[in-house]
């Protein structure tokens, strides 16, 4: 009797320092703890979370594990103060850097899942270019042109000039069963099992263009999700494009490279607009500066969209591995986490090139304005 009541007493005793001011400092600090290690990261690590959390001035630290605006203040504050105690350039502190933007990478992705991601094929928005893969005759391109909530109308499959495939109009694509894929913009790829059908009795076909109509889809694959976020962007690089035979690196080059436009940004890749034609799987070296930090980015061109009204290339840029503290810097420029006072130091700096660029007559940010003479042209070895 005696032995239960005491285990009573324990157990209300605990309730109540629970329900404490104390007790509720404790569970809280508990939850962090627990979170923090579930989400990966070291006990070490999350001391300094709470620590930097509370200089911060968050009110419930453990917001850094769901909400982004906290974890912005939170990297801020870090940034902060690695740079007024010289650690910024420290291991440690760009490990703990490295890891949260990960994590706040994952945090993101996830969202933008929830918020956009497609469920059916009748959520597709026409205008969308898709590819389309016939068994035993090969891929083919063709674009929505409207989505109703029986059928899908698109444009009459076409096969790239000089192709090996077999001739689009030689098949009879009536009845056909195809696979579909797409690459839907700021979210992912998709694919979807269909049957080319019949024109339905409530349509008709466009007088003047061939077009397919297919079935919708009860099942729609997400196939590729983003690895990373990409922030829009206008600033100037140095291009450098490295011959075949030599090895890519990331050492930072003495001299000037070709000038050109970065239009987005993000850790894996870029948006690269220049003068000239540009191919694909060129090796290429960006070399620019964020802040402080000079950054040089190793890659390939795995994409070239090319204006010939304005003779330039928009190339889309595959980065290979970072150094650390390079990555970090993107990221910061990326989620816009640079303290208050460098923001200001970084826009200002920026808006000052984009007064230069007005004054000398040059525009500023998109192939159809961009003048061809600001964005030197490719050398002819790599248009071969």
């Amino acid at each position: 009797m005696i032995f239960l009541a005491v285990v009573l007493l324990l157990i209300l005793s605990f309730v109540a320092f629970l329900i404490s001011e104390k007790g509720r400092g404790t569970k809280n600090f508990l939850k962090f703890l627990v979170t923090g290690l579930d989400t990966g990261f070291s006990l070490r690590q999350i001391a300094l979370l709470g620590k930097v959390g509370k200089s911060a001035g968050l009110d419930d630290v453990s917001s850094l594990y769901w909400s982004l605006p906290s974890l912005d203040r939170c990297t801020a504050e870090i940034i902060r103060q690695s740079k007024l105690n010289g650690t910024e350039n420290n291991p440690e502190t760009q490990k703990l850097l490295s890891d949260l933007y990960k994590y706040r990478t994952s945090v993101e992705l996830e969202q933008s899942k929830k918020k956009r991601g497609l469920e059916s094929t009748r959520d597709i928005n026409p205008g969308q270019r898709i590819r389309i893969v016939l068994k035993g005759a090969g891929i083919y391109v063709s674009r929505i042109l409207r989505n109703n909530g029986t059928t899908l109308m698109i444009d009459f499959p076409s096969a790239p000039a000089g192709s090996p495939m077999q001739s689009p109009t030689s098949i009879p694509w009536l009845g056909k069963e195809i696979t579909v894929y797409f690459w839907r913009k700021e979210d992912a790829g998709y694919e979807f099992e269909t049957t080319v059908v019949p024109v339905p009795q409530n349509q008709k076909e466009p007088e003047h263009a061939a077009v397919l109509f297919i079935a919708h889809s009860r099942t729609l694959l997400r196939t590729q999700k983003r690895k990373s976020v990409r922030a829009k962007c206008n600033l100037y690089a140095q291009l450098y494009i490295v011959p075949s035979e030599r090895e890519l690196d990331t050492d930072i080059e003495p001299e000037a490279g070709m000038k050109c436009l970065l239009e987005d940004l993000s850790e894996d890749g870029a948006m690269i607009l220049i003068g000239g034609k540009a191919v694909r799987n060129m090796k290429i070296k960006l070399q620019f500066m964020l802040h402080d930090v000079c950054v040089v980015m190793s890659g390939f061109s795995r994409g070239v969209e090319y204006n010939p009204t304005t003779h330039q290339s928009r190339i889309h840029f595959e980065c290979g591995n970072l150094n650390p503290r390079m990555k970090n810097a993107i990221l910061a420029f990326v989620y816009n986490v640079l303290p208050e006072e460098e923001k200001k130091q970084f826009d200002a700096i920026r808006l000052s090139e984009q007064d230069g660029q007005d004054e000398s007559g040059t525009a500023s940010a998109t192939a159809e304005s961009a003048e061809t003479e600001e964005l030197p042209e490719l050398p002819d070895f790599a248009m071969q």
